[in-house]
């Protein structure tokens, strides 16, 4: 899916812009809860975008958690959501 994207995109608004995750499932799933989800089912995802502004991994123990959420979320609405690469994600 990320392949087949430009590495340049516009997105309209309205937009949720989420940063520095840094592998904290917990803190990704209470912002879900507090300023909504990108679900289908009782979600904003069809009316809002999502941008995940890099650092999805580092120091948090969900690190592989966060990954597999992000990327699931980005192969479910891959005109929704957009994952952009912090500087620990270059390996």
């Amino acid at each position: 899916v990320l392949a087949q994207q430009p590495s340049v995109a516009r997105v309209a608004a309205p937009v949720k812009i989420f940063g520095d995750i840094h592998g904290q499932l917990l803190d990704v799933l209470l912002l879900f809860a507090t300023y909504g989800s990108p679900t289908h089912s009782g979600g904003d995802v069809q009316t809002t975008s999502y941008i995940f502004n890099g650092d999805f991994v580092d120091r948090g123990a969900h690190q592989l958690e966060v990954v597999v959420l992000l990327f699931s979320l980005k192969i479910m609405y891959p005109d929704q959501i957009f994952l952009l690469r912090g500087n620990h994600e270059f390996r």
